[in-house]
């Protein structure tokens, strides 16, 4: 894939956690602050497995297309 193709699920990403975040009124600098390391993991490994799904996600749609 391209460089700009890796950019796509990342950005889908941001706006995914982004969006959970306004509905929640939880403000990034002021969770950045509180969370624990542990909970720092959890949620990279949460953002990681959205990459993974929305990639899967765009894989399957190319293939349906060709």
């Amino acid at each position: 894939m391209s460089d700009s193709s890796n950019q796509l699920p990342g950005k889908v990403v941001e706006v995914m956690v982004d969006s959970i975040f306004r509905k929640n009124g939880i403000k990034k600098e002021e969770l950045k602050k509180n969370l624990s390391e542990e909970q720092k993991q959890m949620l990279k490994e949460m953002v990681e497995d959205l990459k993974k799904q929305v990639d899967q996600f765009n894989n399957k749609k190319t293939e349906e297309e060709g």
